[in-house]
């Protein structure tokens, strides 16, 4: 076994020595979207009431984080007097940018909606002293959770795809908001996750393993996201998940061996069957082929916590059809007021 191990790493290394060259990355961070039009390629995928118009941009601004020079989109509440603020939290296949349409579908509660990049999406810019790990995402949300607390104002998290299990893990950290919602809570220790979520079942059960156990070889290796997951599945939509994939700011970006290994066996603060921090709503997409609603509800049901769960009708796993797109801006508006 320690010879299979051995030819195993060697080969991965002088693989991944040659695909750091064939994908490294042009990608230009630190600088406003309008500097950057990809985005604009995901509008008519989606309902024109939700759409980006020239009414509805968000402020952009940028926060120290960690290290980390966080792109924040910020939508500001239509009364100043909101007390409430919500903060989106994307996935591994998106960016703060991707989840705007969602919030130009919130704009109605009157609530201050703020989208950050995570580190190595987007346009923020990673610490470049040291290397990311998913730990790095879970502190760099909850040091966004202080940075963002106010007197008399809630704090909502809200997040989609793997950003919902980040939202869960990131409230468990911080100990101090207010509500969480997810389109999915996926804990990638369960193995029929790791099935699920990665590429092909080789990956899931040898290859991952494996590259756990490697990490002090394997660690700074980068590889294109999209070799590990099914990321044509992001929405039911083929023509629209491409435009996912082939994003360098979002499905198109690479992450590291580390990284995955990292997210892969992340231990949160507080295990489900502990956590009282806060109400949790679960908006579950029903037409989801890639996270089947099973999946969520393995972590949903551990929860001890007040606690709702809905699927969305007719919705993929990205949810902007009818009439699961209602019900997802109805359900949070209803929870939002509770």
């Amino acid at each position: 076994m320690k010879k299979i191990n051995t030819t195993f790493a060697f080969e991965l290394i002088v693989f991944s020595l040659f695909s750091l060259q064939c994908f490294s990355s042009a990608v230009i961070r630190g600088v406003s979207y309008k500097e950057n039009n990809y985005w604009y390629r995901y509008q008519h995928f989606y309902p024109e009431d939700i759409r980006f118009q020239k009414n509805n941009f968000p402020k952009e601004e940028f926060l120290e984080i960690n290290g980390h020079r966080i792109h924040i989109d910020r939508y500001l509440a239509q009364n100043q007097y909101s007390d409430c603020k919500i903060i989106l939290i994307h996935g591994a296949g998106g960016n703060g940018r991707v989840l705007g349409n969602l919030a130009i579908g919130l704009r109605d509660l009157n609530c201050e909606i703020i989208a950050p990049d995570l580190p190595g999406y987007g346009h923020t810019v990673p610490n470049p002293n040291k290397q990311t790990f998913y730990e790095d995402w879970v502190i760099s949300i909850s040091k966004l959770i202080n940075l963002e607390r106010k007197e008399n104002k809630r704090i909502i998290l809200f997040g989609l795809s793997v950003g919902g299990m980040l939202a869960y893990h990131s409230a468990a950290y911080n100990g101090n908001v207010n509500g969480l919602i997810a389109t999915t809570l996926l804990d990638p220790r369960e193995r029929d996750v790791r099935d699920s979520i990665s590429r092909n079942l080789f990956l899931s059960r040898v290859g991952i393993p494996i590259n756990h156990s490697l990490t002090f070889i394997t660690s700074k290796f980068t590889f294109p996201i999209k070799w590990f997951t099914n990321m044509e599945l992001i929405t039911n939509d083929p023509a629209f998940s491409q435009v996912f994939e082939n994003d360098p700011y979002a499905g198109g970006s690479v992450v590291s061996l580390g990284f995955l290994s990292s997210y892969m066996y992340y231990q949160p603060k507080i295990e489900p069957e502990s956590f009282q921090i806060c109400p949790v709503l679960l908006l579950h997409p029903s037409l989801d082929p890639w996270t089947p609603v099973s999946l969520s509800e393995i972590f949903f049901k551990k929860l001890k916590t007040e606690k709702r769960f809905l699927l969305l009708e007719g919705a993929g796993h990205v949810p902007y059809e009818e009439p699961g797109k209602s019900q997802l801006f109805q359900e949070i508006q209803n929870f939002v007021n509770r």
